[in-house]
Order: structure tokens, then C-alpha cells, then sequence
């Protein structure tokens, strides 16, 4: 409930075309309660007994008589007088008079005017309710969506170790689809059916209130078979949504691992791996539908037997002239009673769709009620140079249960050249990425210059870095707009250029098509892996930022291609302080100092030659890469 309360609070954002969206409704179903009372006088003033003369046979005199008899209840009556049945008694009482002394021709055609009229009028309404709604709903739905998206980027980086890329694609897309077509559009709708059904009702408790209880009757038995069937749907409804986020996932991880699945010629075995998920998702499907399926029918049946015991009971009513109810009356109890069936029988589709939309609703709350594990101070300091050093003191951190660092203490000076290394798992990257708070520590901190970064805006800390990954993402735009992409300042192409003089990018850039207004591939498959390379080192330096990250940045490169980046790198960190993990120690040995990580612990920091001296796991680091290549030291 507290999450359609907070899918209301969005729409309310577009307050105008609700309201309009309302009036137009209300409007809608007056003009279509309204119709169905044209039975009264057709068949009790035209074709019935009800008529005593016929001095009225023009219009003028007709539409005359109406109008002063309304008047006249109108000016001897209150406000709250409208809300008594006796008002309506009055009004209907003068018109009744006026009816019986009509011109029986004149009179139908002026019912027959007023039908044309009210039927133009009522289907106006219902299509300006519908354009409104619909630009309503997809007002509503562009803002989650929007709004779903942003959030999806304020998360943290512990977020996205926790979910599935395919998953949160599912959400964005399909869940928000869902809640649209079946919530929002179910919403609005059965909001008009109630109102038509409180207007058919209310006309048929006026007319016989006794042959309406016995329609009541029937209604709970209904009710429960449909909350019944609804349970169920959404039942499977939420499992559809699990299985199509697994479907989705699994595509992605092949699709991104083609090359590995062929390699192994492992097709066969994802195939089957795929059919069985999509055999779960058939399996939840056809279920969902079936239940979805006894609503016509059974929706159909009330129908059906509502009708034949309004018909019996009604039908003797009218022939027992005792009992009050004319010809005309019955007829229109009969349009209102009959006119409740088709909403009613949308009422309980929008019934079932609600309940499907309701596990995609949970499932998009559920990400924008996820708070960030990384907030931002509520009073924070703005930072935009750096002038002493970056010290972590005393900095443990756990994901999970899993104890990644340990008691880390190291302090980084301005200008200088820090090289981190050590085997794989031993929790580098995880330094990096706290001291850039993707992530906070669980003991310790981490300052610069003396100021906690938990304590800056994130948006000027991360401004400090320029950082360059193992893996080069670059995206489907230009090669301009991937180096512009690394600041947050104004940058003019010159920027652009220098920064890729610098990366030593410029010389293939001005060989492409384009040059800088080349458009790259879906990850960047048009360039070979040392020019992706070299283009996120343009990007790490364009914005001028006073600290680089080097994170594995030659470790996927072949030999030429390593050479050449790591020249760009060279060119790069001249006169910055600089961050480098690094797997070939052949790439940091010219370090002002290297930091030896292992399971979590610092175990030494020193010059190159020293840390040969005195550090054992540094020696045999350095004689597995070296020695066995005919190396010495």
C-alpha cells in the first residue's frame, strides 16, 4: 500500500491533468446515467398510458414548460436540499406533468434530439478523459523511469556487486512497462467504472430499491471467486518477473562470453542451460494466463444470471400494477442494471491486471527505497586542488563476511610516484576504490590534505582523480566526446587535443575517418585494445586532475601495445602524483616508492632495491617475472 501511496504522490506531480482527467470522467458518466433514464419517457409518455392530452406540440412551448418547472424547484430549495431524494421527487414530478400533456410525435423527437445530443456530449468526454489519462500515465511513467535511472547511478558500487546487470535492465524497461499498461492504465480505468457503477446504482435504487437488493445477493459469491483467481495471478505474476530477470541475465553473461563459448564449443550447453530457464518462464506464463482466462467466462456467467433474475423478479413486478413500477421505470432499471455489467466485467480484468502490476511496482520501490551505502555529508567541504598528501590510517574493510583489508597505513605525498603490488585477491583495487569512496572503510580513514573525504562532495572528490582500469570502457559516441567525458570542467577541443597529444592517441586519431568526430562501436571494436587504451588515458588526463589512477592498465595489452601505452603513461604523470597497480613489476620499478600488498596487509613500502633486500614476498614476486626470462637484478 505504502508504495501506490508514493506511485499517487509522482502522479499528483502532474496535477492539472488529473484534475482534468477527474472532470472529465465525472462528466462522462453523468451524461451516461442520464441516458439511460431516456427510457422513462419513451415508453411511459410515447408509447405508454401516462399521457392525459396534447396541448403541447411545439418545441418552443416544450423546452419552455421544462425549463420554468426546474427553475421553480431550483429557487424553493437549498443546497442541501440536493442531496434528498425529495428534490429529485419534485423535479421529476413537475417534468412528469409537463410529459403527460406533450404531443406524443413532438415528444419523440425531442427525446430522440436529447439522445443524439448526450451521446456527442458523453463521447466527447470519454475521448478528452482518455487523451488526458494517457498523457497522464505517460507523463508518470517517463518520470520513474527518469527517476529509477538516476537512482541507479547515485548507488553505490557495493549495489551492483549485490544485482544482476540483466535484472536491473528488466526493471528499468519491462517492470516500468508493466506498471504503466496494467497499473496506472487499470487504475484510471476502474476509477471511471466505479464512478459509472455509482451512477447506474444509484439510478436503480431510485427507481426500485426493493428489485436491486436481490441483484446485491449475488455480488460477494463473485467477489470472492475473483479475489481468489487474483491471488494467484499475482503469484506467478512475481515469478514471471524472477524468471524473465534470470533470462535476461543469462543472455547478457553469453552474449558477453561468446567468443569463451565458442572457444569451448560449449553452444550445446548453453542452449540447454537457456532452455531450461525459459521452460521456467513458460511454466509461471501459462499458469498466469490460465488464471487470467476464467475471468471472461466467469465475469460472463454473473452477467447472465444478474440479467435473468432482474428479468424474472422485475418482469413480474410490472405485472402486478400493484406494485408501482410502470413499463417505462422497469426499462430504464433494466438499461442501468445491464449498463453495470460491462464495468463490472472491466473491473475485474482491471481487477487481475492490478495484481500483476504490483509485484513490478514492488520490484521498482524496491530500488528507489535503497538507500546509497555512500551519503554524502550533510554539511560537505568543497575541494578542488590538492597541496599536501592523501593518508589512509588504520583502514580495515569487509565485504561481507570476508575480511578484504587490514590495519592499512600509508601516506602518499604530492608529486610523488606510488606503485601498489602483489598476487591477485590481495585487495589493491579495493584500496583504490575506497580511497576514491566507491566505498567506505569499516575501521579507519582515509584524508586529503587533512580533510576526511567523507566529509568533501563527493562530486569534487572524484573530481581529484583521473583514473585509467584494466578494462577500457569507451562508449558509442564520438572519440571527442569519450576524452571530453573525463571532466567535468568546460573543454574546447584544444583541451582535447593537447589531452590526446599527452595519451599519445593523437597519432592513430588523425589517421580514422574522422578523426576526432569518429564514431566508435559498441565498445569501442572499431580500435585495437592499446588505442582503447590510450583514449581512456586522454580521458583520465583532459580534465587537469592532480592525482592518477593507474589501475592494471597495461596487464591486458600484448607487448607493442604495452609499450606504447605505457609511454602514454610516462607522458601522462609527468609532475603528478600518481597511483599505479600493477601485476608486471617491469612497469613500476622506476617508482618513488612500492607499497606490497598481500592478503589484506601492507607487508613493506620502499624503494625498489630495498624492498629486494627486505622483503621476502617482494624477492619472489620479482624472481617469478624476472629470473625465468634471463633477467637479473
Amino acid at each position: 500500500m505504502s508504495n501506490i501511496k508514493k506511485l499517487i504522490k509522482i502522479m499528483l506531480k502532474q496535477w492539472k491533468l488529473m484534475i482534468t482527467g477527474l472532470c472529465t470522467m465525472l462528466i462522462f458518466a453523468l451524461l451516461s446515467g442520464i441516458s439511460v433514464t431516456m427510457a422513462v419517457p419513451l415508453f411511459d409518455y410515447v408509447f405508454g398510458s401516462k399521457r392525459v392530452s396534447d396541448e403541447i406540440n411545439t418545441f418552443s412551448v416544450f423546452f419552455g414548460r421544462i425549463s420554468e418547472s426546474v427553475n421553480f424547484v431550483l429557487s424553493s430549495s437549498s443546497f442541501p436540499d440536493i442531496f434528498e431524494r425529495a428534490f429529485y421527487d419534485k423535479v421529476l414530478s413537475g417534468i412528469g406533468n409537463i410529459l403527460s400533456m406533450t404531443d406524443p410525435y413532438l415528444l419523440l423527437m425531442a427525446i430522440s434530439f436529447s439522445m443524439i445530443t448526450l451521446i456527442i456530449t458523453k463521447n466527447l468526454f470519454f475521448y478528452l478523459n482518455k487523451i488526458t489519462f494517457v498523457s497522464l500515465r505517460g507523463r508518470t511513467i517517463e518520470y520513474i523511469r527518469n527517476l529509477l535511472f538516476k537512482k541507479y547511478l547515485d548507488l553505490s558500487m557495493s549495489f551492483y556487486k549485490d544485482h544482476k546487470i540483466g535484472d536491473l535492465q528488466v526493471r528499468l524497461t519491462s517492470d516500468v512497462s508493466i506498471v504503466s499498461d496494467l497499473f496506472i492504465q487499470s487504475f484510471f480505468g476502474s476509477l471511471r467504472d466505479f464512478t459509472l457503477i455509482f451512477i447506474y446504482v444509484s439510478i436503480a435504487l431510485f427507481i426500485s430499491p426493493r428489485l436491486f437488493l436481490y441483484i446485491v445477493v449475488i455480488v460477494p459469491v463473485f467477489a470472492f471467486s475473483i479475489s481468489f483467481i487474483g491471488s494467484k495471478i499475482k503469484k506467478y505474476s512475481k515469478r514471471i518477473q524472477k524468471t524473465y530477470s534470470s533470462l535476461y541475465s543469462k543472455m547478457e553473461e553469453v552474449f558477453n562470453g561468446i567468443k569463451i563459448v565458442k572457444s569451448y564449443s560449449k553452444e550445446d550447453l548453453e542452449a540447454e542451460k537457456f532452455g531450461k530457464e525459459n521452460h521456467n518462464f513458460y511454466v509461471s506464463w501459462i499458469k498466469s494466463h490460465l488464471y487470467q482466462s476464467v475471468n471472461v467466462p466467469l465475469s460472463e456467467l454473473n452477467g447472465t444470471i444478474t440479467g435473468v433474475i432482474v428479468l424474472l423478479i422485475g418482469g413480474r413486478l410490472v405485472l402486478d400494477n400493484d406494485a408501482g413500477l410502470t413499463f417505462g421505470a422497469f426499462s430504464a432499471f433494466l438499461f442501468a442494471v445491464f449498463s453495470i455489467l460491462h464495468p463490472m466485467k472491466e473491473l475485474t480484468k482491471y481487477y487481475t491486471e492490478i495484481r500483476r502490476a504490483l509485484v513490478s511496482m514492488d520490484r521498482i520501490f524496491e530500488i528507489l527505497n535503497t538507500k546509497s551505502s555512500i551519503i554524502e555529508s550533510s554539511d560537505p567541504v568543497s575541494k578542488s586542488d590538492f597541496n599536501n598528501s592523501l593518508k589512509i590510517e588504520n583502514v580495515s574493510f569487509s565485504y561481507d563476511t570476508r575480511k578484504i583489508l587490514k590495519n592499512i597505513d600509508l601516506e602518499i605525498s604530492k608529486g610523488e610516484k606510488i606503485a601498489i603490488v602483489g598476487v591477485s585477491g590481495g585487495g589493491k583495487t579495493t584500496l583504490v576504490n575506497l580511497i576514491e569512496r566507491f566505498y567506505d572503510p569499516n575501521e579507519g580513514s582515509i584524508s586529503v590534505d587533512g580533510v576526511n573525504i567523507k566529509d568533501i562532495k563527493l562530486k569534487d572528490l572524484h573530481d581529484l582523480f583521473g583514473t585509467v582500469t584494466q578494462e577500457s570502457v569507451l562508449f558509442n559516441d564520438t572519440v571527442e566526446n569519450n576524452i571530453r567525458y573525463g571532466s567535468n570542467k568546460t573543454i574546447t577541443l584544444e583541451d582535447v587535443k593537447k589531452a590526446a597529444e599527452i595519451a599519445y592517441a593523437d597519432e592513430f586519431i588523425e589517421k580514422l575517418d574522422n578523426g576526432y568526430n569518429t564514431m566508435l562501436s559498441p565498445k569501442a571494436s572499431n580500435l585495437s585494445g592499446g588505442q582503447k587504451q590510450r583514449l581512456c588515458i586522454a580521458r583520465a588526463v583532459v580534465g587537469d586532475p592532480p592525482i592518477l589512477i593507474f589501475d592494471e592498465a597495461t596487464s591486458s595489452l600484448d607487448s607493442e601495445a604495452e609499450q606504447k601505452v605505457q609511454k602514454a603513461i610516462e607522458m601522462a604523470t609527468k609532475d603528478r602524483t600518481v597511483i599505479v597497480i600493477a601485476h608486471r613489476l617491469s612497469t613500476i620499478l622506476n617508482s618513488d616508492r612500492i607499497a606490497v600488498i598481500d592478503k589484506g596487509e601492507i607487508l613493506g613500502v620502499g624503494k625498489h632495491k630495498d624492498l629486494l633486500e627486505s622483503n621476502e614476498k617482494y624477492k619472489k614476486l620479482y624472481e617469478i617475472q624476472f629470473n625465468d626470462s634471463g633477467n637479473d637484478r
